[in-house]
């Protein structure tokens, strides 16, 4: 069989792509999704292109005589906007042919059964060339959130985190007070509503890598044809559609709520079905855990790794957020924010501190619940970031460093 390298198909589709690449905007060079994209554009274009040869040879099937019982399968076939029933139903109907007729395929039928085969090689390829992209991201983003516990502790700032002094009493030492200056309270609703619109597609992709991962696995299943989930193909093409509605919602926070919903109800009700049908379930558990096994993933730390990248944005623009005018200190908002992002950043210094975690996350919750009591617009970013604070604590942390020790 003449092997087709990914090279020599990306060559092939270069000119397919190329009419439609020029009419969409390029993405920049420097890009960290470059790759993503420059692959899903091509992958668009061949799926494109070879449903419009499926079709086009499937209506020719429905115009031979030879066919006329199939009719009904050969029209519903065309009408799917999905590859794998067209080279299904083709294959199955070039088969019966041959056994009807006791002879071999002429040319023709075995150049369709040779293309077919490229088809589903060429489609292999290109998701094993988008899956090695992703795991290049995936990795380039875990190096770079390990390098934030090998960044040396400056003495200067040392000094400012470990101060025991309050910044309130600070300042009273440099006659800084209420009556001396014309302080403007800082606005809480506010400063949630900047911090969310500078975190929210970061967020947002944060959010999608993770369920492009579970979506990824549950497709690797539906291709591989296991003739033992058949009666559940069904079930797990609607998982995949609801994965792929998460992915579409602009929103970040309703992104958010989204995947909550699916983990906490449609996925639960989902295994729930299947458990009914011969434990299928627990062989698509199995087939899950295989596939996560031979892509060398582990979502738990994923999920781990996820939390403390979303912390370090938060609290990145949180720094950048503060006013920096000291008389602004004397303002309870102010100092409530200031204190919170010094509780995260000694929390970091000392990652095994069980009570310094404990400080960090409890004037979180606090911070989020007053904004809830004050009707805040803009308390979910604060949700958020609590939530995702629960699930970085000192045990968490110190995972998070020895998987990091065991990068190249």
């Amino acid at each position: 069989m003449f092997h087709l390298s990914l090279l020599h198909s990306l060559a092939l589709l270069w000119l397919v792509a190329g009419a439609a690449a020029a009419k969409s905007p390029v993405a920049s060079l420097a890009a960290k999704d470059y790759q993503l994209d420059f692959l899903r554009a091509l992958s668009d274009q061949a799926e494109q292109r070879a449903e419009q040869s499926l079709n086009d040879y499937l209506q020719q099937l429905e115009r031979n005589a030879s066919y006329s019982n199939y009719t009904e399968q050969l029209t519903v076939a065309r009408a799917s906007h999905k590859l794998q029933p067209k080279v299904l139903l083709i294959k199955q109907l070039l088969d019966a042919q041959q056994q009807q007729q006791h002879t071999q395929l002429d040319l023709e039928h075995i150049c369709v059964l040779r293309n077919l085969v490229f088809l589903g090689r060429l489609k292999q390829q290109l998701r094993a060339a988008r899956d090695a992209s992703t795991q290049e991201i995936r990795q380039l983003r875990v190096h770079r959130l390990c390098q934030q516990f090998e960044r040396p502790v400056t003495e200067q700032r040392r000094q400012r985190l470990i101060n025991e002094q309050t910044v309130g009493a600070a300042l009273n030492q440099l006659n800084l007070t209420q009556s001396s200056m014309n302080v403007t309270s800082l606005d809480l609703g506010q400063f949630g509503q900047e911090l969310y619109e500078r975190v929210k597609l970061s967020g947002a992709e944060i959010i999608d890598n993770y369920v492009l991962i579970l979506r990824g696995l549950l497709q690797d299943i539906l291709d591989a044809e296991h003739a033992d989930l058949t009666d559940n193909t069904t079930q797990l093409e609607r998982l995949l559609q609801q994965l792929d509605n998460m992915l579409a919602i602009p929103d970040f926070f309703d992104k958010r709520q989204s995947v909550y919903e699916f983990l906490e109800r449609h996925l639960h009700a989902d295994y729930d079905q299947l458990r009914e049908s011969a434990n299928a379930d627990q062989h698509i558990t199995e087939q899950l855990l295989e596939q996560l096994k031979a892509k060398g993933l582990d979502l738990f730390v994923i999920f781990l790794f996820s939390n403390f990248e979303f912390l370090e944005q938060v609290h990145h623009h949180w720094s950048q957020l503060l006013p920096q005018t000291p008389s602004l200190l004397l303002d309870d908002t102010h100092r409530l924010l200031y204190d919170i992002q010094q509780l995260y950043e000694r929390f970091k210094l000392d990652t095994e501190s069980t009570s310094k975690y404990e400080a960090y996350a409890t004037a979180l919750k606090r911070l989020h619940e007053r904004t809830v009591e004050q009707g805040q617009q803009n308390h979910h970013i604060f949700e958020m970031l609590s939530n995702a604070a629960q699930n970085v604590g000192s045990v968490t942390f110190n995972m998070i460093k020895a998987k990091c020790k065991e990068l190249p």
